[in-house]
């Protein structure tokens, strides 16, 4: 629910530049932020597809098709990615173009990394721990090893 709210604030502030910053989309032919339909579209892509990434690479753990230690670094990867894009974020809205497209724009555009960073940092932490221990087996001989028999009972 949280992330459906931060995908709506989201597309709002990215769909509000001021008029410098409009000018600068027709410019730059950012089609898909012109309109909070569009930019709510584009938004929820992103959001739905790394949501996506994230429930695959718990579903693979959870599953034992990939070990634990795999997913963590799945995660990591995609945690300094998010970062790496905020940065450059920042070092974009620095600059003189971006610079003047007004701060709802700006907030919008910081917005959307740091829910990336929130969402990764978030499955990296709730990732399941899956032991590969015997008892954890189907059929396993657990249960005959710590049987006794009937010699260990006449003696």
């Amino acid at each position: 629910m949280v992330i459906v709210g931060l995908t709506m604030l989201d597309s709002f502030l990215l769909s509000k530049p001021n008029l410098l910053g409009q000018i600068g989309l027709i410019l730059y032919k950012y089609h898909y932020l012109r309109t909070f339909p569009r930019t709510l579209l584009t938004v929820s892509i992103v959001m739905v597809a790394s949501l996506s990434l994230t429930y695959v690479i718990h579903y693979t753990v959870k599953n034992q098709m990939i070990r634990r230690f795999t997913g963590i670094v799945f995660f990591l990867i995609l945690i300094v990615l998010a970062t790496s894009v905020l940065i450059k974020t920042g070092l974009d809205f620095s600059n003189w173009s971006y610079a003047h497209t007004g701060h709802r724009f700006k907030f919008g555009a910081y917005l959307l990394p740091l829910m990336l960073d929130a969402l990764f940092i978030r499955g990296l932490i709730i990732l399941p721990n899956v032991s590969n221990s015997i008892s954890n087996l189907p059929l396993s001989n657990v249960d005959y090893i710590n049987q006794k028999s009937d010699v260990d009972s006449k003696s």
